[in-house]
């Protein structure tokens, strides 16, 4: 039976927690889909499951990790869901403000990624966007690191493949 104090602290801990990568860890969502619409869906999912579990979580692990994992399973379970469907890239999605030709350059890169592999394109977001190491991509999604450097560097080459392509 849980305790009433314990419960609110627990929870109080949870969203304290969440609060500073929330952004992060939907943008990974959201890229990770292909920018798809199921993007909400898959990221009240991934927070209702973290919540569910949060008394798993190890307090002396890196939350970000953990909670990123579990949306690494949300991601794969939403592609299972859809494997009949194709995602198709919303470019309405994309940031369409550009301060700077850099952020174009960026913008187009991402838009391109889009046509990647699931894999691929979600090893790729969390490396480049999110910003994890290839240890801590291990930890997320159960691959060894020699296979995420394998994804890393097949889709960087894939991408090379696409940009050449398009500007052919």
């Amino acid at each position: 039976m849980r305790r009433r104090g314990e419960e609110t602290i627990s929870e109080t801990l949870f969203w304290d927690y969440l609060a500073p990568i929330k952004h992060k860890l939907y943008n990974y969502i959201h890229k990770s889909l292909n920018f798809s619409v199921d993007t909400d869906d898959v990221f009240q999912e991934t927070i209702l499951r973290a919540f569910q579990y949060f008394r798993s979580f190890q307090k002396d692990k890196n939350f970000s990790a953990w909670l990123f994992s579990i949306a690494h399973n949300e991601v794969k379970r939403s592609f299972k869901k859809s494997r009949r469907q194709s995602l198709v890239l919303n470019s309405d999605a994309l940031p369409s403000t550009v301060a700077n030709p850099s952020d174009e350059l960026v913008r187009e890169v991402y838009r391109f990624a889009g046509r990647l592999r699931p894999r691929e394109r979600e090893i790729f977001f969390l490396f480049y966007e999110s910003g994890f190491s290839i240890a801590e991509i291990s930890d997320i999604s159960g691959l060894k690191e020699g296979h995420i450097k394998l994804l890393l560097f097949q889709a960087r080459n894939h991408l090379k493949k696409i940009i050449g392509a398009q500007n052919e």
